[in-house]
């Protein structure tokens, strides 16, 4: 009797600690959001943000959505090509990437793109391996394609011309590259190395033989099996073209948007450079790796696009005027195609095991 009450106040106890730290987490986010922004938005006026989002070029407004959707079939393409020779059907697929992209900024450090793989098993019932091996080779091809565009920018804009555009940056995007390459090309021993250490630290916390950790070693091995059977297939190539495609179609939308934001201030195409805007975007997607950001990176994102544009010479008040509205709509975009996802795949009569 007295043992079970113990057990239920260390229960009572850890979870009141979870909601300490989870509370913690929210405010701290917070603080950081309201405080950024409103650094931002002392340096501009804010009626001129409203006012450029108000007379926003609607023919960019819509190549921006019909580009951003096009990214969205590339992606769900390669998820589909992905998880064979495990079927799913266009519309699944859809809904699966629309909530994904809808939640991938939501956590620090990317986090929000696991409910990709907590979607295709709990909702649509995929196994947890293909699931996530899908997800591990998303993950590392996403990454894998920034370099190329990065180093395609830096020698188009040239070496010196301004802040970002140096040798070492040039020399890091390489590298980084190479890096990438070396991981996914080397992607299942590099997993059987992770697999070894997991066993290890189990072991050494004398853990190793219960229930959940042997069930995550089996899902681990699982993985790393599918994993395997994936990259047997020899699509790499033009699996790699697709997330070519879709990083090419990611930046021309969200180029198309800067475009339709700053037209109201007399800017033409001939005046904004693709490859520049690149530089640009890059460090402001870099703060998704953050482990601790604004909520859904609102603050930490502009805050990044305005320091990488100015550092290219660009005008301060522009800089962070098109920061905060690009972020905006992009967030409204993605949020609403994410939440009428989760509304359809919550709908009772959706067909779960729909996978033709």
């Amino acid at each position: 009797m007295e043992a079970g009450c113990l057990t239920i106040i260390m229960q009572g106890i850890e979870y009141f600690r979870m909601l300490r730290n989870r509370f913690f987490y929210i405010a701290l986010s917070a603080f950081v959001s309201i405080g950024l922004l409103w650094l931002l938005l002392s340096q501009v006026n804010t009626e001129d943000v409203i006012r450029t989002l108000t007379q926003i070029f609607i023919p960019a407004l819509l190549i921006y959505i019909a580009l951003a959707l096009l990214a969205v079939w590339f992606r769900a393409w390669r998820y589909k090509w992905l998880l064979q020779p495990q079927p799913i059907s266009w519309p699944n697929m859809f809904l699966v990437t629309f909530i994904r992209n809808s939640l991938i900024d939501l956590l620090p450090a990317r986090l929000g793109s696991l409910s990709y793989i907590y979607v295709l098993n709990k909702r649509l019932g995929f196994p947890f391996e293909a699931a996530t091996s899908s997800f591990v080779l998303s993950f590392v091809l996403d990454f894998l394609t920034i370099s190329p565009f990065l180093v395609i920018s830096l020698l188009a804009v040239g070496l010196g011309t301004n802040a970002l555009s140096t040798p070492a940056l040039l020399l890091l995007a390489v590298a980084f590259f190479v890096l990438v390459f070396l991981v996914y090309w080397k992607l299942i021993p590099v997993a059987r190395f992770l697999l070894s250490i997991f066993r290890r630290l189990l072991r050494s916390a004398r853990i190793g033989e219960r229930r959940a950790a042997r069930t995550a070693v089996q899902k681990f091995e699982l993985t790393i099996q599918s994993l395997e059977s994936v990259q047997q297939q020899g699509n790499n190539i033009p699996i790699f073209i697709l997330s070519l495609l879709i990083r090419l179609a990611k930046y021309g939308s969200v180029f198309a948007l800067f475009y339709a934001l700053l037209r109201s201030h007399g800017f033409s195409l001939r005046d904004l450079s693709f490859w520049t805007f690149i530089l640009g975007l890059s460090g402001a997607e870099l703060t998704s790796a953050l482990p601790i950001k604004g909520l859904a990176g609102f603050g930490t994102w502009e805050s990044a696009w305005a320091l990488t544009f100015r550092l290219m010479d660009f005008d301060p008040r522009l800089a962070v005027i098109s920061g905060i509205g690009v972020h905006l709509l992009t967030n409204v975009f993605e949020y609403s195609l994410g939440i009428a996802s989760i509304l359809i795949l919550a709908w009772p009569y959706f067909h779960r095991k729909d996978r033709s």
